[in-house]
């Protein structure tokens, strides 16, 4: 008994310091809150990935949670599992080894679920991160376009659950871009595992087809002009982009098609060989309303 009591004496301990930290780190949040100010008043606009990088954020600090469970719940399964092997050797009552052990399953299962959460946790982040240096990449191109008079905006928000990852207005016409990054396979079926196959209506990759991505451009490009059209007074034209950062696109589809699908690497070479289409007082209109929308973020 003296050795459980001891053992139960190193867990409290191990867990004091991640306790204090998390007491010390409320408690100091809420003092700044009250006595700190920043620096201006006003908001900033949106730097790509925005959305993203806070999804990225509760994930990670969700699976910093799940872990903490899993720890204690693990914890308490090996000082169970140490009573029970305790018990088994002082031939203990057969109702002592009864209730020891549905007290080491109840420890171990829930610690065992949350070991699993943290590491679905852990190839969410995955994605997200993959995602979230896709929308940088296609920022970095859009950079460059600028020099043609293109002006960018980025993670647009158009509800409470969805955005538009890149907007880019000039005269050359106004672009909804949905950035796309996936992940190279191990070739399949002698498939080249860099080549994407655009035939206007879907994405064929080498582990599948996929037409999500351009469902999805067609309908914010959509949304993205009515809103326009509300805000300026004018009918506004959106040509919607699906970009693939780091894959090769082959087009097989015939004509114009509804979304155009490119690499981020072609992207400013298409954007700067667009004719001049956009007044420049209606570019301006545009991006006062575009900048209203995405200047929400708090210094």
């Amino acid at each position: 008994m003296k050795f459980d009591l001891f053992l139960l004496c190193v867990v409290f301990a191990a867990f004091i310091p991640l306790l204090v930290l998390g007491i010390a780190l409320t408690i100091t949040r809420r003092n700044r809150e009250r006595s700190e100010k920043p620096p201006q008043t006003e908001k900033l606009l949106r730097p790509p990935g925005f959305s993203l990088s806070l999804r990225l954020d509760r994930t990670v600090d969700a699976i910093l949670s799940k872990i903490v469970w899993a720890c204690f719940f693990c914890c308490f399964a090996g000082i169970a599992a140490l009573t029970l092997a305790n018990l088994l050797a002082q031939n203990a009552p057969a109702s002592w080894l009864l209730l020891f052990t549905v007290i080491f399953a109840g420890f171990v299962i829930p610690g065992a679920f949350f070991s699993l959460l943290a590491f679905r946790g852990f190839r969410e982040g995955e994605n997200i991160r993959l995602g979230l240096r896709g929308e940088q990449a296609v920022a970095e191109a859009l950079n460059e376009a600028a020099s043609v008079g293109f002006r960018s905006f980025h993670d647009l928000p158009g509800g409470e659950t969805w955005n538009i990852d890149h907007v880019a207005v000039g005269t050359r016409g106004l672009f909804l871009i949905e950035t796309k990054a996936r992940r190279r396979l191990k070739n399949w079926k002698g498939l080249p595992e860099h080549e994407v196959i655009y035939d206007g209506e879907k994405l064929q990759f080498p582990r599948g087809p996929d037409s999500r991505p351009i469902e999805q451009a067609k309908r914010n490009a959509k949304w993205l002009s009515n809103y326009l059209e509300k805000k300026t007074g004018e009918p506004v034209r959106v040509e919607p982009l699906v970009i693939l950062p780091g894959w090769f696109v082959k087009i097989t589809a015939k004509g114009n098609s509804a979304v155009k699908v490119m690499n981020a690497n072609y992207l400013v070479k298409f954007l700067q060989g667009q004719n001049e289409i956009v007044a420049p007082s209606q570019v301006r209109r545009i991006i006062t309303a575009l900048d209203e929308k995405c200047r929400d973020l708090e210094f």
